[in-house]
């Protein structure tokens, strides 16, 4: 072999691997584009679910599940919708991350358009690879934190929830305060978001502890706090971690208030409180005393879901149901709107909805990992076992 075919004989094969590679690209989208396209050719637009109904965050994924289950029977009394029935696929993982990502790959198998779920923030982030790998809409039930594309937070943002907190800080001239979080995905957010905005209106956070989310007893905890002598203690975490904080407070003689995250906003909460609950807060939404509120359009839209739901279920429904509801609706209104792949979905929402009056709050769409603003959620107080509004 001479000098000249040695030289070009690495080019050839340079070429034939780029061209391959090329091929590859090509068919990968093809199959894609095909796959997009005979989804939406088909009269069922499958949504797939997947939400904690069993499990330690039943108490807050069992409303979503109920939700589900109800709007799946409107929709099968209303009729198909631009001559499509939607199919809302619904798969309970336990509480079992691992058990969601085998749930995903099934739905993606069965040809979902979008994904809604899950209820814990972990179980989401666990499923987050696999809908942005299949180019599918994730409207999420627990909020998120992450740059791709193609993300819903239907809940508040843990900064919206922390802005609320905030305010309720400042009405009540409360510059002092002791922060407990449960080390878990949910409970280490919430503190990055608080601490500027304390910061900004000179709230001093003097203490801060932390207690394994499994924890059965907090004492140790609290009582460090109050040696730190704050004026209000805020809690970041979801039931039963919040519910045994909220009860060891009350043991301990606390006389400041405590305030809790959005997480504690269920009746599960309210159980495990029951009588404990004198100077307990809770960020919750405006839902949970829909009948505390004003005569207003979104009053009237919240009662459009509290009320089928109560007739129902005969029982109170709760933020997080409302969360799903929300994240349903929404892909609803883009199937109304004649959008039946998951791409049409995303363009739809995005550049054409830009902006939707939820129950969670009002979405800017063109910002869709931000969540809804904050005019959905209020601090809320507890009498008698229920809900009490305190704006």
């Amino acid at each position: 072999m001479n000098v000249k075919k040695i030289m070009i004989m690495p080019l050839m094969i340079l070429l034939l691997v780029f061209t391959s590679a090329c091929g590859m690209f090509s068919s990968s989208s093809k199959e894609t584009a095909q796959s997009q396209e005979k989804k939406g050719n088909s009269d069922v637009i499958k949504i797939g679910v997947i939400v904690a109904e069993t499990g330690p965050a039943s108490t807050l994924g069992k409303t979503e599940a109920n939700t589900i289950k109800m709007i799946q029977k409107q929709l099968d009394e209303t009729g198909p919708i631009n001559g499509k029935k939607i199919e809302l696929v619904m798969r309970d993982y336990e509480t079992d991350d691992t058990k969601a990502v085998i749930a995903m790959d099934k739905l993606i198998s069965d040809g979902i358009v979008a994904i809604i779920g899950a209820t814990q923030a972990s179980t989401t982030n666990a499923i987050l690879p696999k809908a942005e790998k299949a180019n599918l809409p994730l409207l999420t039930l627990a909020p998120i934190n992450t740059d791709i594309e193609n993300v819903y937070n239907i809940p508040p943002s843990s900064a919206t929830v922390a802005s609320k907190m905030i305010d309720y800080l400042v009405e009540n001239k409360i510059s002092k305060v002791a922060w407990v979080n449960a080390k878990d995905a949910f409970g280490v957010d919430g503190l990055p978001h608080f601490e500027p905005l304390a910061k900004e209106k000179n709230i001093e956070i003097v203490a801060h502890e932390e207690f394994d989310a499994t924890a059965s007893d907090m004492t140790i905890q609290l009582t460090n706090v109050r040696e730190k002598n704050p004026e209000a203690v805020i809690v970041w975490s979801r039931t039963p971690g919040a519910g045994i904080v909220a009860r060891n407070f009350k043991a301990l003689g606390f006389e400041v208030p405590m305030i809790q995250s959005h997480a504690s906003a269920n009746q599960g909460f309210l159980d495990q409180v029951k009588s404990n609950s004198e100077n307990i807060f809770v960020v919750a939404g405006k839902l949970n005393v829909v009948t505390q509120l004003e005569d207003s359009e979104y009053k009237s839209l919240v009662e459009e879901y509290v009320n089928p739901y109560e007739k129902e279920y005969n029982e109170p429904t709760d933020f997080f149901g409302a969360h799903s509801y929300d994240a349903v609706q929404l892909v609803i209104k883009a199937v109304e709107e004649g959008n039946f792949t998951s791409s049409d979905i995303n363009n739809y929402l995005q550049n054409e909805l830009k902006e939707y009056q939820g129950i969670s709050g009002k979405f800017d769409l063109t910002k869709p990992i931000e969540g809804p603003q904050a005019d959905g959620v209020t601090v809320l107080s507890i009498e008698d076992g229920t809900w009490k509004y305190t704006e």
